[in-house]
């Protein structure tokens, strides 16, 4: 039995539409395909640098948070879990450590950043921010020389930034 079309439409009209149709629904099953794989792997990437924070270099701050405070400076360790914001924009993972020497003046809260050592996340393009107050410009902005594959973050890496950061305060 032939299907007839509806009333209006002629049989070619209702196969060609039938077609767009097709392909419009091919292409938005792709599309969702790519964002949740996109999707996962900001997951992924968040929770290994979940890992890299609890395992690495929390326990690297709070040593030298230790040895500083025998020697009578102070120090914190600050985090932040990255939380998405509607639009897009969101607070990034981060975790950072604030040296304070004994016989400095504290900065203003603004130039905290001087005296402090953090990683942070960049989640959309999946690289690890380092921004050193020994070098306050670099990885401050996304594409900058501070921005690093999670794989590269080490503890060479970390404890030559935290020599740099102190030889910068105690030039200071």
């Amino acid at each position: 039995m032939t299907q007839t079309p509806p009333p209006g439409m002629t049989g070619t009209l209702e196969k060609q539409l039938g077609a767009l149709l097709d392909q419009y629904d091919a292409e938005r099953r792709e599309a969702q395909a790519r964002k949740d794989e996109t999707g996962a792997e900001e997951r992924r990437f968040l929770e290994d640098f979940a890992q890299l924070r609890a395992g690495l270099l929390r326990p690297l701050f709070e040593s030298v948070a230790a040895l500083l405070a025998k020697r009578g400076h102070a120090s914190h360790i600050r985090e932040q879990e990255f939380a998405p914001h509607s639009g897009g924009a969101g607070a990034e993972a981060s975790i950072a450590l604030i040296v304070a020497p004994e016989g400095m003046e504290p900065p203003p809260v603004a130039d905290e950043h001087l005296r402090a050592l953090s990683f942070t996340t960049r989640h959309y393009n999946r690289t690890v921010c380092v921004r050193n107050g020994a070098a306050p410009h670099e990885g401050a902005l996304a594409g900058a020389k501070g921005a690093y594959p999670l794989a590269r973050i080490d503890l060479q890496l970390a404890e030559g930034e935290l020599v740099k950061l102190m030889a910068a305060i105690v030039k200071a």
